[in-house]
C-alpha cells in the first residue's frame, strides 16, 4: 500500500499561512531533512532624523546655475592661457562635487601650488590649485622651453622662485573669474598669496562644506595638468538668490537678441519687380531673336500685375504714372485662388 500525503483542511491552511506571515514557519528548502543556511545581508543603520547628508556629487544642486558661471570662466581662462603663453591651450570642466574643507586639502596630496583669493565683499574667499604637472608645464613655457618639449611632473616641491613665477598666471585668474561672475555680482577678486605648504592654507574650519570643481588643462590637445577650484559654500550662499535669477537674466538676454534680429531684418533691402507676364522660350528661340522681333506676352491689360519680392509673388498691383514716372498701385495680396483677379484693397 502506498502512502498518501495528508490533505490539510481549510482551517489548517489558514493557520499555516498565518504562521508563515508571522515568521514562525520557515519557507527555506530542505536537503536531507536539514534546513538550508539562511543568507545574511549586510545592513547599515540610518538616522531618520538626519535631514541632510553631504554628497560628493551634489554640488550643482547646492548653488543653482553655478555651472553656467564656471563654463563661462572655463572659456575665458582658456583664451587667457592661450594669449599669455602663446600656445594653444584648452580647458575642460568636470562636474561640481561637495566635500569638507579638510578632505579637499587631503585630496591635493601636498603637491603643486595653491593660490588663496579674497572675494570682497564676500567672506572666506576661495582657492585655485595647480597640480604638479600643470605647474611645471607652465614654468617650462614661461622659462623659454621649446615647442617640442614634453611636460614633466617633477617629484619635488616648488621653490620660492617658481611660485613667484606662477603668480602671473594665478593673477590672471582674478580677472577671468570676475568677468564670469559679473552677471551675478560685481565682486573684487584679488590673489592674496600662493603656497606650496598646505598646512598654511586655511580659509575656513576643517569641517566646513566646500564645492570642488576640477579643470583639465590641455596643450595642443594633450593633457598637461589639472586645476581645482575650491570655494566654501558659505562664500556663495549670500548670492544664492542671484544665482537662481541667472536663468531669467539669460532668458531676457535671449529675448533681446530675438528682438534685435527681428528689427535688423526689417531694415534689410529686397528686390521688388512688377511683372506683367511670363513666358517660356527655348534656347533656340532666344538665339534666333533679331532686332525688331515682337514677343507676345500672355498679358491682359485689364488684369493686375504680379508684384514679385525676391522671386516670390506677394502682391497684385495696377500699372500707372505718378509725377512723370512709372509706378504701380498695390491693390491686394497675391494668392493662387485669386489668380489674375484684383485682390481686396
Amino acid at each position: 500500500m502506498s502512502l498518501v500525503e495528508p490533505i490539510l483542511t481549510r482551517e489548517e491552511i489558514a493557520d499555516l499561512l498565518a504562521a508563515i506571515k508571522a515568521g514562525k514557519v520557515s519557507t527555506d528548502l530542505v536537503e536531507n531533512s536539514q534546513p538550508l543556511t539562511r543568507r545574511s545581508l549586510a545592513s547599515t543603520e540610518i538616522d531618520l532624523f538626519r535631514t541632510y547628508e553631504r554628497s560628493r556629487i551634489s554640488g550643482e544642486m547646492r548653488i543653482p546655475n553655478l555651472d553656467i558661471i564656471l563654463d563661462s570662466f572655463t572659456r575665458k581662462f582658456s583664451t587667457s592661457l592661450t594669449n599669455t603663453m602663446q600656445r594653444n591651450f584648452s580647458v575642460e570642466r568636470e562636474e561640481i562635487a561637495t566635500t569638507d574643507f579638510q578632505q579637499s586639502l587631503l585630496d591635493l596630496k601636498s603637491q603643486g601650488a595653491v593660490g588663496i583669493y579674497s572675494v570682497a565683499p564676500l567672506k572666506h574667499g576661495c582657492l585655485f590649485h595647480f597640480d604638479t604637472l600643470m605647474a611645471f608645464t607652465m614654468l617650462e613655457i614661461m622659462l623659454g622651453s621649446s615647442q617640442s618639449s614634453e611636460s614633466l611632473a617633477l617629484d619635488r616641491n616648488l621653490t620660492t622662485i617658481e611660485i613667484a613665477i606662477l603668480k602671473t598666471i594665478m593673477t590672471d585668474i582674478c580677472n577671468e573669474l570676475h568677468n564670469a561672475l559679473r552677471p551675478v555680482a560685481d565682486l573684487e577678486i584679488h590673489l592674496s598669496k600662493v603656497e606650496n605648504n598646505f598646512r598654511l592654507v586655511s580659509i575656513v574650519e576643517p569641517e566646513t562644506e566646500v564645492l570642488v570643481t576640477r579643470f583639465n588643462i590641455r596643450l595642443a590637445g594633450e593633457l598637461c595638468g589639472q586645476m581645482r577650484f575650491i570655494v566654501p559654500y558659505l562664500t556663495l550662499e549670500p548670492l544664492r538668490e542671484k544665482f537662481k535669477a541667472l536663468a531669467t537674466i539669460a532668458q531676457a538676454a535671449a529675448n533681446t537678441w530675438v528682438d534685435t534680429l527681428a528689427h535688423e531684418t526689417l531694415e534689410m533691402e529686397s528686390g521688388v519687380i512688377a511683372r506683367s507676364g511670363q513666358i517660356n522660350m527655348t534656347i533656340r528661340a532666344l538665339l534666333a531673336l533679331q532686332p525688331g522681333d515682337i514677343v507676345d506676352l500672355p498679358y491682359n491689360p485689364d488684369q493686375p500685375l504680379t508684384v514679385m519680392v525676391e522671386d516670390q509673388p506677394l502682391f497684385l498691383a495696377i500699372a500707372g504714372e505718378r509725377n512723370g514716372k512709372k509706378a504701380f498701385h498695390v491693390t491686394g495680396r497675391y494668392s493662387n485662388r485669386l489668380g489674375g483677379i484684383h485682390g481686396g484693397n
